[in-house]
């Protein structure tokens, strides 16, 4: 296990969520556990779900991010799958929130451990990409936490430029099992 998950229940709880009692006891990652109350909280991962969605002239829809994380670098659309949704539903919504187009032929592309950092708490996520073709008649624009909405041909995107590591490596394998 990474150091940086090892170290989650210890930067993340410094006393019990449930009674506010410290810990009695150094943290098992990836457990905190309460020796007052006896309240457990397991560290698993939230999911994330994107897509890598390219146009009939082979372009790539990316979008610049208006928020951080990783404001004003290139991503893909795509965030958390909500409850009750499954990957594949949450990647057709983000990639309409964020661009209103629609996604056809979603296939799943791979899936890579990330952890998201936010307002200074680093979540534990599993980004499940996938790719896609935009719908005909399906006009992006930048909308919901874009400040942009970028085509390029696969061979022009410079992975230096994309928002994350698990972006990257997803683009990556997009480049190697593209036909």
């Amino acid at each position: 296990m990474p150091e940086s998950l090892a170290s989650l229940p210890s930067t993340s709880f410094r006393y019990c969520p449930r009674c506010g009692q410290g810990p009695s006891a150094p943290p098992e990652a990836p457990l905190f556990s309460c020796a007052a109350c006896g309240f457990h909280y397991h560290f698993n991962p939230a999911v994330a779900a994107g897509v890598i969605a390219q146009d009939r002239e082979g372009r790539v829809l990316l979008v610049r991010r208006a928020k951080e994380p990783a404001r004003g670098r290139l991503g893909v659309p795509g965030g958390f799958v909500d409850v009750g949704e499954t990957a594949e539903a949450s990647a057709r919504r983000e990639a309409r929130e964020e661009t209103g187009i629609d996604v056809e032929d979603l296939r799943f592309l791979g899936s890579w451990p990330n952890l998201y950092e936010w307002r200074g708490v680093a979540y534990p996520v599993v980004d499940l990409y996938f790719t896609g073709r935009v719908a005909d008649g399906s006009p992006a624009s930048a909308r919901h936490e874009v400040d942009e909405v970028v085509w390029l041909r696969p061979e022009e995107v410079d992975p230096e430029t994309l928002a994350f590591p698990t972006t990257r490596a997803a683009f990556a394998r997009y480049l190697e099992t593209r036909v």
